[in-house]
């Protein structure tokens, strides 16, 4: 049974159809990498799976819908995470004090996002910083590090790596091996590391 499955995803902005009668299908333990030209729709697609952006798709994580699961579990066991993330208030160990209070994580065992992004090369002093001191790359390590310390079934990652280094890219893929990604990615070689099966968009 497909971790997660998509079937039936249209995307259309002004005249131009992004996508039509779309089925998306990522295996347990599987590396999809979403590929395309700017303009594709890769991101919004993301967004839709991740049920950010209203859509009439049937998406269906192990077997139960979207609707049998509800939104705020559905958007715990998927999870996105932006290729970017704006600055919060307060700093990255404010953040996460936030979200493992939330209640769809109430009994869920959690890692320490610090211990993880630490193999990533991020400094344990970075989460006492404030969010607008920090670089791209520290922003996108911090937020990839706290959807990884969840353990949701499915990881939806748009560019996850584009603002790092490669050393720091090394490592994140080493952690990204085993689990069940959809990915976004320019870089084809990062495709063919992870061992990836590649879905073009926009051809």
């Amino acid at each position: 049974m497909s971790a997660l499955l998509a079937t039936g995803l249209e995307r259309q902005v002004g005249d131009r159809v992004l996508f039509a009668d779309l089925t998306v299908r990522v295996e347990p333990g599987e590396i999809v990498v979403i590929q395309g030209p700017s303009g594709a729709g890769k991101t919004l697609l993301l967004r839709m799976l991740a049920d950010l952006d209203p859509h009439d798709a049937e998406l269906s994580l192990h077997g139960e819908t979207r609707r049998e699961l509800g939104p705020s579990a559905w958007r715990r066991r998927v999870h996105l995470v932006a290729q970017d993330t704006p600055p919060h208030p307060g700093t990255p160990a404010d953040w996460w004090v936030r979200v493992r209070g939330l209640k769809s994580l109430a009994g869920a065992e959690l890692h320490d996002p610090a211990v993880i992004a630490a193999r990533w090369g991020l400094e344990l002093a970075t989460w006492q910083r404030a969010w607008t001191q920090l670089s791209g790359g520290e922003r996108q390590r911090i937020a990839l590090a706290c959807a990884l310390a969840t353990e949701p079934d499915v990881l939806l990652l748009d560019e996850p790596t584009s603002a790092l280094d490669p050393e720091a890219v090394t490592a994140v893929e080493a952690d990204l091996a085993g689990r069940t990604v959809l990915l976004v990615s320019h870089d084809r070689e990062q495709a063919r590391r992870l061992g990836a099966r590649v879905v073009e968009l926009g051809r």
